[in-house]
């Protein structure tokens, strides 16, 4: 589990505890020198403070503007995410309660603290990862309990100050509530569910799985932990899972894959992620190392005909280079189109320097649909995108090396109908020269009915434009 959660983050997590040694000792000194009796309970909690700040923000890239707030509070006692959660601010609360020996204080601290990270998450550029109340709520339970074990033993021999800071406390708590009223609040908006993180899979969904891995790989790898992921504002789910290998001299390399549930149409699965082959390459028969574009379609032709046959029926396919020198290998997909609109079957396969199978990605779906005719241009699309950010930034503006592209016609389906739809491609910064085409599911693409102009910011929901 630590490898799954911190893969390829071990560098910036050894800064991280060097840091908070760092800042602990400092906290140590600092107490020393005032005078104060608590000087190793200060540093504690300077370095569980750093060390929580630091895991926190792993990863951290640009806002989205948007908080989630999860309506389902048992929810993330289910999944490994929320006892994460929980576990990680226990020696906060502790610590803090040790150090300053008041309660109010002490709990006005653990209650705004997480707060105030999921806020900066979902409104600094920067800093931004998802903003889910979930997160919030088990940080806030967790600094709770471990100031009240606190709290307890010190109580014990009577060394709690139940009423030091009491003032202070209630007029930070004010401050802060007007705080998160008039500028926290306006400057995110809120998207309402009912379960965000993980849970056990059920024998379901992991029968599907099964049945998906053995029609992609056969029985080259050991299924790993299955779980059941909700969908953020759509009502639909990911059953998320890991693919191990069977070489027992490599227990620490495995692959990942997610699969739509419950209508089992989408699938992906990624078994390598860097430019160095690993022992979850998946070999080809007959397929050798690719040095150039038509090489590696061979090599992905031949996966191709021996596991998705159905994709030898595509009215286009296009190779190519994954990495400005093909560091990662090289990618075929397979596309369907009626009437210049791509529809929603397609495959991708990726192979490697080796010409092993690194990743691959399957979307099921019609291949022919009767679809009403376009009235929107991309020009068109791409201003109704701009519009939507612009009213979603509320007035903080956009950036102005902002570059919107409406690059294709995609059949969509939306509560049951099926929809042409313009895929409306973001970017910040300078245009350079892009390889691949833009990946329709990526973060960064919205959807542009070519009919009605609405707007959406996903496959399945729509977006708030005002």
């Amino acid at each position: 589990m630590f490898s799954a959660i911190f893969q390829d983050h071990y560098a910036y997590l050894t800064g991280c505890a060097l840091a908070a040694f760092a800042l602990g000792g400092a906290a140590w000194w600092v107490a020393h020198r005032l005078g104060s009796p608590h000087g190793r309970w200060w540093a504690g909690f300077a370095a569980t403070l750093t060390a929580m700040i630091g895991v926190t923000f792993m990863g951290s890239g640009p806002a989205s503007g948007q908080c989630i707030i999860n309506h389902n509070p048992i929810e993330p006692f289910r999944a490994t995410q929320g006892l994460w959660n929980l576990a990680m601010t226990v020696p906060l609360g502790f610590f803090a309660m040790l150090a300053s020996r008041r309660p109010l204080p002490t709990l006005v601290g653990v209650i705004a603290l997480p707060l105030a990270i999921e806020f900066i998450q979902g409104s600094v550029d920067g800093l931004g990862r998802v903003c889910d109340s979930a997160d919030a709520e088990m940080n806030i339970l967790g600094g709770i309990a471990g100031a009240a074990v606190a709290a307890l033993v010190l109580a014990r021999n009577g060394r709690v100050n139940w009423r030091a800071g009491v003032k202070a406390a209630l007029i930070v708590s004010a401050g802060l509530l007007v705080i998160g009223v008039g500028v926290a609040r306006p400057a995110v908006s809120f998207t309402h569910v009912d379960g965000t993180g993980l849970s056990a899979a059920d024998s379901a969904q992991r029968k599907a799985v099964e049945e998906v891995v053995q029609e992609a790989f056969g029985d080259r790898y050991i299924l790993g932990h299955v779980y059941d992921q909700p969908c953020v504002g759509a009502p639909c789910a990911n059953v998320v899972f890991n693919l191990l290998s069977r070489d027992k001299a490599h227990p620490d390399v495995f692959g990942s894959g997610t699969l739509s549930w419950p209508d089992k149409k989408r699938l992906n699965i990624l078994l390598e992620d860097s430019d160095r082959p690993t022992v979850m390459g998946f070999p080809v028969p007959g397929a050798k190392a690719p040095s150039s574009k038509e090489e590696a379609y061979e090599a992905t032709q031949l996966y191709m005909r021996s596991h998705y046959p159905w994709a030898r029926d595509a009215v286009a396919h296009e190779t190519y280079p994954i990495g400005e020198k093909a560091e990662l290998g090289w990618m075929t997909g397979w596309r369907w189109t009626n009437n210049g609109v791509l529809m929603p079957r397609m495959l991708d396969v990726q192979v490697d320097k080796l010409g092993r199978v690194s990743q691959i990605n399957v979307v099921l779906g019609p291949t022919r649909l009767d679809l009403e005719k376009s009235k929107l241009n991309a020009k068109q699309a791409e201003q109704a995108v701009r519009d939507a950010l612009t009213a979603r930034a509320g007035g903080r503006g956009l950036p102005d090396d902002l570059r919107l592209n409406a690059f294709t016609l995609k059949a969509v389906e939306r509560d049951g109908k099926w929809r042409s739809e313009w895929l409306v491609n973001l970017a910040v910064g300078e245009e350079g020269q892009q390889a691949a085409p833009p990946a329709s599911g990526a973060g960064d693409m919205w959807w542009v009915d070519s009919v009605s102009g609405e707007v959406y910011d996903s496959a399945f929901a729509a977006t708030k434009t005002g």
